[in-house]
């Protein structure tokens, strides 16, 4: 005999279905913003790669087919240090590879000259060279390329003429790294463009999963949303040294008008944008508080929360183009009218929540153009408390 269902067990089984079904819905869409993030990461790292391998090519031709150097050694890795794995103050860096070299070339051949070569003489170079370069302010990595190529030259046996050849690799490589940057079409627009995109992605993803957790009380899910939400600082900083390597080049080149509008839209985005992910960081900590404690978030509020992170994406548009998307304004505000007043019984937590996302809301709109008193105003303008 079929023992008879208890009262409320198919709404239970329900409700256990949809909850699973959503589950999986929400998990194959995190796998496909995964899937994105990491092919936008590995395109503009491929970028990079195929131009520091054409500038070290083109170092290396020049060293040894027109100035006939011998062995071109750092011709082809003072380029690649030019162009750089990381940014920021590329001239600059130009500048500290050509004097780290020159100062190891130069004590490398007075010591050796003077004093023969042993164990000795190898201390005294190294600290030399790098006491010089420490005292000339170049950064940590040329203050060890000093003492690097002082030994290359002593333990050459400090010939004049690979002396001068080496301090002149250096030259060679060096503008060659600065030429790549400068003159290779687009590089200077892409980079940065490529970078905001690809954080704007990060932050929305970040966004959405929050929701999702605090929707679905997932408290490895908003801890996981947590350790990404952290990383944003990194990848922010990227941002920062790109777009600066961008408008330095920019000024020395005669690049058209609207590449240098390009990177003016990414430049004039990245204060409220930093303000945006710390305030992002915010959010998503109170977030693992109110699950780690039990407490319960409004739905108005992680629908904000939600529909924050569908805003994001529509920056996007913004940094491609140079405008805001049609609709944004609007639905930043529509966003602001879920936070407008507190929600009967919503604790310090969910508080804290609702005000995080309200200041995100007037970092969007100072992103779109606003400037800081027009965004709060709107901001205001909806909200009842």
């Amino acid at each position: 005999m079929d023992r008879p269902r208890r009262p409320g067990a198919s709404s239970a089984l329900r409700r256990s279905a949809a909850l699973g079904s959503a589950a999986l819905d929400l998990s194959a869409e995190i796998s496909r913003r995964e899937a994105r993030r990491r092919s936008a990461a590995l395109r503009a790292r491929a970028y990079l790669i195929v131009q520091c391998a054409l500038a070290a090519a083109v170092a290396y031709s020049i060293a040894r087919y027109v100035f006939d150097v011998a062995v071109p050694l750092f011709a082809p890795v003072a380029a690649m240090i030019t162009l750089g794995m990381t940014h920021g103050q590329r001239l600059r860096r130009a500048l500290e590879i050509t004097v780290g070299v020159g100062v190891g070339v130069f004590v490398g051949e007075i010591i050796v000259h003077w004093l023969g070569m042993g164990w000795w003489q190898v201390a005294l170079i190294v600290g030399i060279s790098m006491t010089i370069a420490a005292a000339l302010d170049v950064g940590p990595l040329l203050i060890t390329q000093a003492g690097v190529q002082g030994l290359i030259v002593a333990l050459l046996s400090a010939n004049s003429t690979l002396a001068f050849g080496r301090w002149f690799e250096a030259l060679i490589g060096s503008t060659a790294g600065l030429a790549f940057a400068a003159i290779v079409p687009t590089s200077t627009v892409l980079r940065p463009r490529a970078r905001a995109i690809a954080l704007l992605r990060d932050v929305s993803d970040v966004l959405t999963r929050t929701a999702a957790a605090m929707t679905h009380k997932d408290q490895a899910a908003v801890e996981k949303a947590l350790v990404d939400a952290r990383a944003t600082e990194v990848a922010f900083n990227g941002l920062k040294g790109v777009t600066a390597d961008s408008r330095e080049i920019l000024r020395l080149t005669p690049l058209s008008t609207r590449r240098k509008a390009a990177i003016a839209t990414v430049a004039s985005m990245l204060e409220p944008l930093d303000r945006a992910i710390r305030n992002m960081r915010v959010l998503n900590r109170r977030a693992a508080v109110c699950l780690q404690t039990g407490e319960d978030v409004p739905a108005p509020y992680i629908r904000a929360v939600a529909e924050l992170g569908a805003a994001t994406e529509m920056l996007v548009h913004h940094v491609e183009r140079g405008t805001p998307p049609p609709g944004l304004r609007a639905e930043l505000l529509e966003i602001a009218t879920h936070t407008g007043a507190r929600a009967p019984g919503a604790t310090l937590s969910a508080e804290v929540i609702r005000a995080q996302v309200r200041s995100m809301l007037v970092d969007y709109l100072m992103i779109s153009g606003d400037t800081a008193e027009e965004a709060r105003a709107q901001v205001r303008s909806v909200c009842t408390d």
